[in-house]
């Protein structure tokens, strides 16, 4: 936004400003003159002036609408201000977590856990450590190394003899 489009803005901001404080200040000031007549209209028998109310609250309403219009970068502002330091800490706080998740994971790519016991292996070992089966099975028609569990080849498909 160059400057002449902030000068406007901001006109416009102390304009719409300026009619919601009005326009609330007749809301209110008409909705206690309503409450106010409604309680002498008991006492005197007679009915109450509602037309202060039809006046009253809509004009409350509209000049409170004006005025959070107005103010919405004022309040976006103040709620970022204070957003943003618990987003910070709660970074803080939950670093070692992320870091420990992405650390199990990279061992996990590092590993070969064995499809009968679940043991973890390493990723270049043949035999399982702790039960000693097969932790992969070479395909007889390609020569590509699979998981000892699986059925088919990961390269060309065929059925595997396990």
């Amino acid at each position: 936004m160059d400057e002449n489009q902030e000068r406007q803005h901001q006109k416009k901001k102390i304009i719409i400003r300026i009619i919601g404080s009005i326009l609330l200040a007749l809301g209110v000031v008409c909705a206690i003159i309503g409450f106010a007549d409604m309680a002498k209209s008991f006492q005197e028998e007679r009915m109450p002036k509602i037309w202060l109310f039809f006046i009253g609250f809509p004009s409350i309403a509209i000049g409170g609408f004006m005025l959070i219009v107005s103010f919405q970068r004022s309040i976006q502002r103040y709620v970022k201000n204070e957003s943003v330091p618990v987003f910070n800490e709660m970074g803080q706080q939950i670093a070692p977590g992320i870091s420990s998740i992405a650390n199990s994971v990279k061992t996990g790519i590092e590993e070969t856990i064995c499809a009968a016991c679940g043991t973890p292996n390493d990723k270049d070992a043949q035999f399982c450590k702790s039960c000693g089966k097969a932790l992969k099975v070479v395909c007889p028609d390609c020569g590509q190394a699979n998981e000892a569990d699986a059925k088919f080849c990961n390269k060309c498909g065929k059925t595997l003899n396990n």
